[in-house]
């Protein structure tokens, strides 16, 4: 088996590369507890159950206040903020489905590719000549200035 970050020979018991340190992904660990496969799952899941109950408690909610005489402008207000509140739980779960479909899909297409990447050929270009170092500045700028007679 190889890596398929850096095309080592490793073990086939072990989980990361001893090289490198890239995980090594099999297709049967791609539904395990904690895999994008699995968590994907369990985010739709809990998306799903957090509308169902969500709008049987709005229903509840809505059929008691209205059952003891609340006015239909707190009712209103109640509703709108309670949809808000099932809305923002919403979108925070359905935002972090693309990036669990892609980080499985990109374990998918490991799984499927057991073939060690190229690695990068050896660079055999000659060194350049030694360069002399660039003059100071104040060699080209100072002026020698002239001997002052004393007196």
């Amino acid at each position: 088996m190889h890596c398929p970050n850096c095309g080592k020979v490793v073990n086939k018991s072990l989980k990361y590369c001893k090289d490198c340190g890239e995980r090594l992904s099999k297709a049967e660990e791609i539904d395990k507890d904690g895999t994008p496969g699995k968590m994907l799952d369990n985010i739709l899941t809990t998306l799903f159950l957090v509308v169902m109950f969500g709008l049987g408690i709005l229903v509840g909610l809505v059929a008691v206040l209205l059952g003891n005489d609340v006015k239909t402008e707190v009712v209103t207000t109640i509703v709108i903020a309670y949809l808000g509140a099932i809305f923002g739980i919403c979108f925070m779960l359905a935002r972090q489905v693309p990036k669990l479909i892609d980080a499985r899909l990109k374990l998918n297409s490991q799984a499927n590719d057991p073939e060690p990447h190229q690695l990068r050929p050896l660079t055999t270009a000659q060194l350049e000549e030694f360069r002399e170092p660039v003059m100071s500045v104040t060699d080209h700028t100072t002026k020698t200035l002239d001997k002052v007679p004393f007196k």
